[in-house]
């Protein structure tokens, strides 16, 4: 069976830079994989070819045992592959309901239209996912509130929640904890687990904790190529990893 999501020897330059040089990647389905590096090491680079926001310069990404390395990320996103960024992106003057029911009606309507905030009642489909989302994301208390109040940790649930409503099979998820306290990011953590029973989960994290915590495969990424690939215990003892990460806290 192919994965479900899949790089061969993706590539990007950038002028005379190599930022990604020929990786690979296979991700199987309902499994979390983590992509960790120092910095520089082209992890976001490498992820943004994966969700369409940027072309390689060669190689291919694979979903389902599709090709869709031309597709635009918009496209992508229909295919059912979602995005949440390290910087928080929502709309802060809608309430948090009408910011799923956004994404919810782009999910059952199709591209975005000019009616795209029709009164909720007459949204078909869409109600159901956002209040199935509010639910998953411990956000239902807070319906009825601009997302500009929400405490950073809730906006960044907020967030989640808005690729969540596209109803994907995968999850790129771009520092889900950056930033949060240790509260914040604990219950960050629980929610991914729970998110990872029925979605493929993809991401670029820097705290060792949560990548070893969630991870079922853990690929290493050092000046733009892989240097190993494996289980979170495989990955903690590596010695090329240990090495690529001397002088930044080491992987333990």
């Amino acid at each position: 069976m192919p994965p479900l999501l899949g790089a061969r020897e993706l590539s990007r330059r950038f002028g005379g830079l190599v930022a990604v040089d020929k990786v690979s990647l296979a991700v199987e389905p309902l499994t979390v994989t983590a992509l960790i590096g120092p910095n520089g090491a082209g992890k976001t680079t490498f992820f943004k070819m994966l969700a369409g926001e940027l072309q390689p310069s060669s190689g291919d990404v694979f979903f389902r045992d599709k090709r869709i390395t031309k597709l635009n990320v918009t496209r992508v996103a229909q295919l059912g592959i979602a995005k949440s960024f390290q910087i928080t992106q929502i709309f802060p003057k809608l309430t948090v309901e009408e910011n799923l029911l956004v994404p919810a009606l782009a999910a059952t309507r199709g591209s975005f239209r000019v009616d795209a905030l029709i009164p909720l009642a007459s949204a078909k489909g869409a109600h159901e996912i956002s209040e199935r989302v509010l639910q998953q994301i411990d956000l239902g208390d807070r319906r009825r509130m601009r997302a500009s109040e929400l405490s950073y940790g809730e906006k960044r649930r907020l967030e989640l929640g808005l690729a969540l409503a596209t109803q994907p099979e995968v999850l790129l998820l771009d520092e889900p904890t950056a930033g949060m306290s240790p509260t914040e990011r604990t219950a960050m953590v629980e929610l991914l687990k729970e998110l990872r029973k029925t979605v493929t989960i993809v991401i670029v994290e820097h705290d060792m904790d949560v990548v070893f915590g969630l991870a079922d495969r853990v690929f290493v990424l050092q000046d733009g190529r892989p240097i190993a690939e494996g289980t979170p215990a495989e990955i903690r003892g590596h010695p090329k990893v240990q090495e690529a990460y001397l002088g930044t806290g080491g992987v333990a």
